[in-house]
């Protein structure tokens, strides 16, 4: 079996049992990150990551989501899922964080904002482009300072 058809089996039985079973779906999506990396494939890395990301928020933690999602912005910068994906884990992480570290969670926001407004810049539709730039200047008010 090749790298692409091995790390597809293992996104396809992680997708299959991430809500009843999230530790076993991330071991899988890890297994899925170590083939891709071997394979040497950007792209295959990078949509990987993106699971990895979302699977490491269901399983609330932070750092590691984070990392992977901005691993997969930096593995694929020209694609928007990379940066949707970044976007809306530095959302869920801002949302969750406790109330006394408002500097972090503004810190989010603003990294969220960034990342939505890349990936408005890179659709070609309008609508999902002002959808977007609503969400990137929802989470800028977000990052800003309370008075």
């Amino acid at each position: 079996m090749g790298a692409r058809e091995e790390i597809g089996r293992l996104l396809k039985e992680a997708a299959a049992s991430i809500k009843s079973d999230a530790k076993g779906a991330v071991a899988k999506l890890e297994s899925a990150y170590a083939i891709a990396r071997q394979s040497g494939d950007a792209d295959d890395t990078a949509a990987v990551a993106e699971e990895l990301a979302r699977g490491w928020a269901r399983r609330k933690s932070a750092a590691r989501s984070l990392y992977y999602a901005s691993k997969a912005a930096k593995l694929a910068p020209e694609q928007k899922t990379s940066w949707t994906t970044l976007a809306k884990t530095c959302e869920l992480i801002a949302s969750r964080t406790a109330a006394g570290k408002e500097r972090r969670s503004r810190a989010l926001y603003k990294a969220c904002a960034a990342a939505f407004n890349k990936a408005a810049s890179m659709t070609k539709d309008p609508e999902d482009k002002r959808w977007l730039l609503e969400l990137a200047g929802d989470a800028a008010r977000q990052a800003k300072p309370p008075r």
